[in-house]
């Protein structure tokens, strides 16, 4: 380590430098997260309530929106809050077309992943040495799913995306089904 006086380390954060995005697209994003939240937390109120407020399935939804909400209305104001002050910049300017490109993939990747969960579900009880295990929609969709995000982010052999993305799945699959006792999506 240096004596310098100077030699502070200071952390600023992962997008140091980048700066504020332009007001208007701040805008657009406040407008969309209001939407989203508000849908949430609508369709969090009309969950069930079993006995008390505490065990409402929709509770941990309901706050969560709320706190986005908060954060949302806060986007909006610091982004009305520069364009008073001035602030005029192109909705793209310094906008990475090609990152914004894979943003975009890995979204519909998501979207396909969720939609193949919801529309193949399937469920196989398999018996190996004394052990039930269920097969579901969960492990095959997570699997390609796993290894399409994997590839679109990393280029290395195809035998380790495979391997991560078996592993993985099976495992995850494993310990939620036999130590939570908790349902995979992807079956009925």
């Amino acid at each position: 380590m240096s004596d310098h006086p100077h030699s502070e380390v200071k952390f600023e954060g992962e997008e140091a430098g980048t700066g504020y995005a332009s007001p208007a697209l701040d805008l657009i994003a406040t407008v969309l997260l209001i939407l989203l939240t508000v849908a949430v937390m609508l369709g969090s109120l009309a969950l069930p309530v079993p006995s008390d407020l505490m065990t409402a399935p929709g509770l941990l939804p309901f706050l969560v929106a709320a706190s986005l909400l908060v954060m949302a209305l806060g986007l909006g104001a610091s982004a009305v809050g520069r364009w008073k002050n001035g602030v005029r910049m192109p909705v793209l300017a310094g906008r990475d077309i090609t990152t914004d490109l894979k943003s975009l993939a890995l979204a519909g990747a998501i979207a396909v992943y969720i939609a193949g969960l919801q529309y193949l579900a399937f469920r196989h009880d398999v018996v190996l040495g004394g052990f039930r295990h269920s097969l579901t929609a969960f492990e095959p969709v997570t699997i390609l799913a796993l290894a399409v995000i994997m590839r679109m982010s990393w280029h290395g052999p195809l035998w380790i995306i495979a391997a991560v993305s078996i592993t993985w799945t099976l495992l995850l699959s494993a310990v939620f089904q036999h130590v939570f006792n908790i349902p995979l999506p992807g079956s009925f």
